[in-house]
């Protein structure tokens, strides 16, 4: 009995040797998987990160940016558009592979309305024609597209937003950039200690009229910094220099409203 069972154990063992074997043959082969880490650049997402301001430090970073509201585009252009291609970019137009629809938008008070009036090819339908012969100066309009874009081949949209203006806009004496300049210089003391996370995203709009006074001004959004505010609101009241009217396409003077942006960049 003893002998049998010493057998059947010299048997066992040979065939577990055999079999570890043969397993290790199989693998010797194969490389073992390499875990590998690589370094990547921090993502910032929102607004830059500012360093703090320290007592009576003046905040450099403060903008002051004088026009429309939005892209310009003349009124002349819009009453004489019959299709996309009369008010769009060439680069977005040769980006659509298939247009699937025009929808015209009109922002007020910061707000999108949409009008209801939507076409699918790049000619504008009679209601949007009839539509555009209504804009005045002043008004924000979106012509939005919506597309299968031809390097993707998915769905894409563009929604780009402009301001009606004259044929010929306001100007003023100095030029815009020694107006930014005089802004900055005139605004140094009351910037004193804001704090840039604090800061928001102004609009002070004010009309050029057709004898080329300034009226209407008026602040739209605060900086959030009421001594800023009301610096930028006394400036424009006083301001040095002329202007001269901006002109329609007949060369007739007419009223402009612009607007002067400061803070922070905001939309």
């Amino acid at each position: 009995m003893k002998k049998q069972v010493l057998i059947l154990g010299t048997v066992i063992i040979a065939f577990a040797l055999t079999a570890f074997t043969v397993f290790k043959n199989d693998i010797k082969d194969v490389t073992p998987t390499q875990i590998t880490t690589t370094e990547t650049e921090d993502v910032v997402y929102g607004p830059m990160e500012h360093e703090p301001i320290k007592k009576n430090e003046v905040f450099e970073d403060f903008i002051y940016e004088i026009g429309t509201r939005f892209m310009p585009i003349k009124k002349s252009v819009v009453l004489n558009a019959k299709t996309l291609k009369d008010v769009y970019d060439k680069e977005t137009l040769n980006s659509m592979k298939s247009l699937e629809a025009v929808r015209l938008l009109k922002v007020v008070n910061d707000r999108q309305q949409d009008l209801n009036l939507a076409g699918t090819t790049a000619d504008f339908t009679t209601e949007q024609l009839n539509y555009l012969q209504t804009l005045d100066y002043g008004d924000n309009i979106i012509f939005r597209t919506e597309f299968i874009d031809n390097y993707s081949g998915g769905y894409n949209y563009s929604t780009p937003h402009h301001t009606i203006v004259p044929d010929v806009q306001a100007q003023y004496s100095e030029g815009f950039k020694a107006l930014k300049t005089y802004f900055k210089n005139q605004t140094e003391a009351v910037r004193k200690d804001v704090d840039p996370k604090q800061l928001k995203a102004a609009k002070l709009y004010f009309t050029v009229t057709k004898t080329g006074d300034i009226e209407n001004i008026h602040l739209d959004h605060s900086s959030n910094y009421p001594k800023v505010d009301k610096q930028l609101i006394k400036l424009m009241q006083d301001l040095p220099g002329t202007w001269t009217p901006a002109k329609d396409e007949n060369g007739n003077a007419v009223d402009q409203e612009l607007v002067i942006s400061f803070g922070l960049m905001g939309c």
